[in-house]
């Protein structure tokens, strides 16, 4: 019979997290996780696997986190424009929170691990079409209920948010203030206004 773990997996995993999520994958070290995680290095691997696979579920853990926080709300049956706005803005809360500024875990995996790591590559494509998806589900009730102009193709709105999206991040890891993010915001969200005269139909 397996003995139970003697430690909180999910704490210890959150941990891992936040570590690859300030360094990078390179840059962290099998000594730097178990001293993080507050575990020994046989039961990281007896746990996680490898570091490779620690950092594969350390990305689930991320998006699931990023999921309940700012794509959930997109997703409510009567999500439209004014969802659409308050997510913006809860990115950029969630953008400038951090002293030392992060970016997004997924952003960064982008670059730095999915060119030649077809695990990683996966799992940020399911992420960014997690993304798509939130953002095409409210765009759909924006355009029903005449909050933005009909006719506008919502596939290609929608990617151009999560375009836009990370384009925040990376402006944010350059030392961007809040109120120059909310400025980009504004200046993103513009094609989502309804167009001069349009009007909604009866």
């Amino acid at each position: 019979m397996a003995r139970p773990k003697a430690f909180d997996i999910d704490a210890a995993l959150v941990r891992a997290m936040e570590l690859f999520w300030e360094q990078g994958y390179a840059a962290t070290s099998m000594e730097q996780l178990v001293k993080t995680m507050g575990i020994s290095r046989q039961s990281l691997y007896d746990t996680f696997g490898d570091k490779h696979r620690l950092f594969l579920a350390a990305m689930d853990s991320y998006c699931a986190m990023l999921d309940a926080a700012m794509l959930s709300p997109l997703r409510a049956p009567d999500a439209g424009l004014q969802a659409l706005h308050d997510t913006g803005l809860a990115i950029i809360d969630f953008l400038v929170q951090y002293p030392k500024r992060r970016a997004c875990l997924m952003a960064n995996t982008t670059l730095e691990l999915a060119p030649h790591d077809a695990a990683v590559a996966a799992k940020v494509r399911a992420h960014m079409q997690t993304m798509e998806d939130a953002f095409r589900h409210a765009l759909g009730n924006a355009q029903t209920r005449g909050e933005i102009a009909a006719g506008g193709d919502l596939t290609a709105l929608a990617k151009y948010l999560v375009a836009a999206t990370h384009g925040l991040m990376v402006m944010a890891k350059s030392g961007a203030d809040r109120a120059a993010l909310t400025s980009i915001l504004s200046t993103a969200v513009a094609p989502l206004m309804p167009a001069p005269g349009f009007r909604p139909a009866a």
